[in-house]
């Protein structure tokens, strides 16, 4: 094995500055800003996996069960599925929690983190193309080394390059083969590739199907050339300190709100409910009721639409768009829909109850039971399921175009990276995809409540109708009788006198 690298995947050093890589000062004790507090599973630095640990974020660092992590030592953050990777010079972390609270925790520790090591560790790097970047579990060997643990990867045309802390690896292409390791159902963004190469043997974990395309394309070919400058020195800028960052351009995504308005009518007109029990509830009872459920049903998107379309630069665009923040939203969004229609029931049933007097122990028969609302929240999850592939796609195109942002506000300030503009395109079809994906899954969701009204709640409302109410006990009766009769003797009485 050569010493400067060479085919079929040999090792070559790369050197990192190691200024960027000496520890700095410990997190203040006082820190200006409310501190937010979670709970988290926490890896670090390959020790056995911390179950619900503390996790506690300041304006100056991390906080994870008593041990502080500075955030100025944090170099790097990388988002995988319901997964967070923070690397740091002195210490790496895995982070497993909801997707609404590891974005909160991103958005924090991204604020405080080095940029300045973002820039020296890849700036030299964009000279040879950065494919993609991505937060890895690594595992297996470059010629006489073990590799082992979580380690920030950068793919570029030329090879692969390997970070943890202060110590790096290297390999160039191409390889033998690449071959990916399929995630487990439910786990998008949790498979990962294989590297079989001339002394090269290693296994990289929480890797995107697409990400996995790209490096095969560029890992077992012989790469493109890459023209460099006869003197490779580095620029005293990267392109994001001198140059504006992306514009946002979001594509014109409705198709999910006309599919809606369509279907919300179609539900509406489905329900077969009677003259004499149309009479009672109002006229447009139904529409009114359709018409709310679309606005639950698309209120996730449009404000997520909204918030995207405020941004200014494309990176904060793609970051109101989250597509695993957005899974969450739906999901509520199901359930929401499902307690709105029981409180519309409930509340229709009480009124024909308290019309009719009918007593409490009827009326609690005919409200649907937790049972009931189970099998209808599963149901509405079946339903969701149109959306898991679209969502799954809207996030892998996701951190390629996250990490194609990355990689070209470190380039040198006259880089030209067209894989930008198309790493954009495929991300906002992507979303387009999903509008078209979210408006038939809720279309499906409304039918479904529109059935179960037909099927099994307006039965019961027209049974309740026809109930009589309550008759007065005797002893009620003789009260009330003998309280006439006063009544009357006094009257008369007031009369005679």
């Amino acid at each position: 094995m050569r010493p400067d690298g060479g085919a079929d995947g040999r090792q070559r050093e790369v050197r990192v500055s190691s200024d960027h890589f000496q520890s700095s000062s410990a997190i203040r004790r006082n820190v200006d800003g409310e501190a937010r507090a979670f709970v988290f599973d926490v890896l670090v630095d390959g020790k056995p996996v911390q179950r619900a640990t503390p996790v506690v974020l300041s304006d100056a660092g991390l906080l994870v069960d008593g041990d502080e992590l500075a955030l100025d030592t944090v170099f790097w953050v990388s988002r995988r599925a319901g997964l967070m990777l923070l690397f740091g010079r002195e210490r790496t972390l895995a982070v497993l929690g909801k997707s609404g609270d590891l974005e909160e925790l991103a958005r924090g520790v991204e604020r405080g983190s080095d940029r300045a090591a973002q820039r020296s560790l890849l700036q030299p790097l964009t000279r040879e193309v950065v494919v993609c970047t991505a937060g890895t579990a690594v595992s297996g060997n470059i010629g006489d080394r073990k590799i082992f643990g979580l380690h920030l990867a950068v793919f570029t045309q030329r090879g692969l390059h390997l970070f943890a802390g202060s110590r790096s690896h290297s390999v160039e292409w191409p390889v033998e083969t690449v071959s990916e390791i399929t995630s487990a159902p439910g786990t998008h963004g949790r498979g990962g590739l294989r590297l079989v190469g001339e002394q090269v043997e290693l296994t990289l974990r929480y890797l995107f199907p697409e990400e996995i395309q790209a490096v095969a394309r560029v890992a077992v070919l012989p790469p493109d050339p890459v023209d460099e400058p006869e003197e490779a020195a580095i620029e005293m800028f990267a392109k994001g300190e001198v140059a504006p960052p992306p514009e946002a351009s979001l594509p014109e995504f409705s198709l999910s709100a006309e599919a809606l308005s369509e279907a919300c009518e179609t539900a509406a007109r489905r329900v077969d409910v009677g003259r004499a029990l149309t009479e009672r509830l109002g006229p447009g009872f139904f529409e009114r009721h359709f018409q709310d459920l679309g606005e639950i049903a698309l209120g996730p998107l449009m404000l997520r639409k909204s918030a995207a379309a405020s941004e200014r630069t494309l990176a904060r665009a793609v970051v109101a768009l989250d597509a695993e923040q957005l899974r969450d939203d739906a999901d509520a969004a199901f359930r929401s829909a499902s307690d709105h229609l029981f409180r519309v029931f409930q509340t229709v049933v009480e009124s024909i109850a308290a019309d009719r007097r009918i007593d409490r122990e009827t009326v609690a028969d005919a409200l649907a039971t937790p049972d009931e609302r189970e099998r209808l929240v599963e149901s509405f999850a079946r339903n969701s399921e149109l959306m898991t592939g679209p969502l799954e796609r809207v996030l892998a195109r996701q951190h390629m175009l996250m990490q194609r942002l990355q990689a070209a506000e470190h380039a040198p300030p006259e880089a030209e990276d067209e894989s930008l503009d198309e790493a954009a395109d495929e991300w906002k079809g992507e979303i387009l995809s999903l509008d078209r994906a979210y408006g038939e899954a809720w279309s499906d969701v409304l039918v479904e409540i529109a059935d179960t009204w037909s099927e099994r709640l307006v039965p019961r409302l027209r049974h309740l109708a026809t109930l009589r109410g309550r008759r007065l006990s005797e002893n009620t009766r003789l009260v009330i009788l003998a309280a006439a009769t006063f009544t009357a003797m006094g009257v008369l009485a007031w009369l005679v006198f």
